[in-house]
Order: C-alpha cells, then sequence, then structure tokens
C-alpha cells in the first residue's frame, strides 16, 4: 500500500516483532515497516531485519520514537502499533479501512467491539483513565491511552507531545482537537503480550498521564480562547 507506512516503537521484543512484521505482510503486502527501536539488547533488531522490517535507534524514550516514526515515514498514512502481539495485525486492517474522512483512527478496547484480556486493574486503569480525561479535558476518543492508531501525517508532523512516556497518546489528542481533525475509534481487542516483559511502570506513567491531563486541560482551554478571539 503506497500511502502506509507501519511503525513499530520497540525495546526487547525478541520473539514478538518477527512474528508481527510477517502477520502484518500478509495484510497488508509489502507495506514498509519502520521499527523504531530504543537500544534493545535482545535479538529484537536482528529478528526485525530478517523479517523485513526497516530498523532506525531513537534512544530518547517510546514518545520520541513515535514522533520520529511519524515524521520520517514520508507516506500519507501512519499507522503505529504495540511491538509485542498485545495489538495484531488482523485488528490494523480495520483502522486502515476505517480511514475514509477521518485524520485520525484510534484502535478502542472501549467502543463497540473492542474489549482486553488483560488483568482486571489494567481494564479498571483504562477506564479510570478514559472517565477522568472525558471529564477534565474532553478528547475526542474515549480510549485514551490507546497506541494502536492510524494517522493522517500531515496533521501530525508538526506536533510537540512535550511528553517521554505513553502520555504522549493523550497528547496527540488534544493537538488532533486543536487541529479540527475528525477522529475515530475502531473497536479492537488487547492480548497480552507473546514474549518478554513489559515495560508499563504503573505508578510512574500513572502520574504522568495525570500531569498530562492537567497540562492539557490548560492548553484546549487557551485554544478554545484564542479561537474565539481569532472568530
Amino acid at each position: 500500500m503506497e500511502d502506509l507506512t507501519i511503525v513499530l516503537p520497540t525495546i526487547n521484543e525478541a520473539g514478538n516483532v518477527g512474528p508481527l512484521i510477517h502477520a502484518l505482510y500478509e495484510q497488508f503486502g509489502k507495506t514498509p515497516v519502520m521499527v523504531v527501536d530504543g537500544g534493545s539488547r535482545d535479538d529484537t533488531v536482528n529478528e526485525a531485519t530478517q523479517a523485513g522490517g526497516r530498523v532506525i535507534e531513537n534512544l530518547n524514550g517510546y514518545a520520541a520514537s513515535l514522533m520520529q516514526g511519524i515524521t520520517e515515514s514520508g507516506t500519507t498514512w501512519v499507522l503505529v502499533m504495540d511491538a509485542d502481539n498485545s495489538h495484531r495485525a488482523a485488528d490494523a486492517i480495520k483502522l486502515w479501512e476505517a480511514r475514509e474522512g477521518v485524520d485520525l483512527v484510534v484502535g478502542s478496547r472501549l467502543v463497540k467491539g473492542g474489549g482486553s484480556s488483560g488483568s482486571a486493574f489494567r481494564r479498571f486503569l483504562s477506564g479510570t483513565l478514559a472517565g477522568m480525561f472525558a471529564t477534565f479535558a474532553r478528547l475526542p476518543a474515549r480510549d485514551v491511552s490507546s497506541g494502536f492508531r492510524l494517522y493522517r501525517r500531515e496533521l501530525f508532523i508538526d506536533a510537540q507531545p512535550g511528553a517521554k512516556f505513553f502520555e504522549v497518546q493523550p497528547t496527540l489528542l488534544a493537538h488532533a482537537k486543536l487541529k479540527g481533525a475528525k477522529v475515530k475509534e475502531v473497536g479492537i481487542f488487547y492480548h497480552p503480550r507473546n514474549a518478554g516483559k513489559s515495560k508499563n511502570r504503573i505508578i510512574r506513567y500513572g502520574v504522568a498521564f495525570i500531569a498530562a491531563m492537567f497540562r492539557l486541560r490548560r492548553q484546549l482551554r487557551r485554544g478554545g480562547a484564542n479561537a474565539k478571539k481569532a472568530g
């Protein structure tokens, strides 16, 4: 697919990234797959390369890896997904098919057709984050922490998230809102990782998400006020 690049941020995903790339090729044909690696110490880079992915290195955190993938892709659309097989290629094609008339498609656990086989605590956390952001920031998607997304590149290459970790997800939703972007959620199912250990640090990332929520609330209020003045 000429208008699409698939971006996989990775760190220590040997045993996961190779099978995922093969599964993506089965769904999308020889669509470019860009693996942005954060300094893996296992066989991730070799596995990704052998599977046909283009590997680049970024040691500045998840948010920087995601943004590098978006800016360097050079295609109209950029599909970003986790490389631990919690996001599946069969769901990725759903996001691609939902792109008509929108600027951002979010793979959501919280809408019809979506769900998660993770722990009850993680499901509770996702729902709680969604409720908090809906109340305080009013972002244009319910599953604010989902990293399974299809971006229209031109709307996001100038984004300056000011984030380091996974709080980049709601930050980019706020960017989309300020840009007047059209956002759609598509139900996807979140699976447990196949191999390796999770990089999620619940307390650290939870604090970062809450800080981002209040920062985005202020940012969106300023954006709304500026829009009224311009009008």
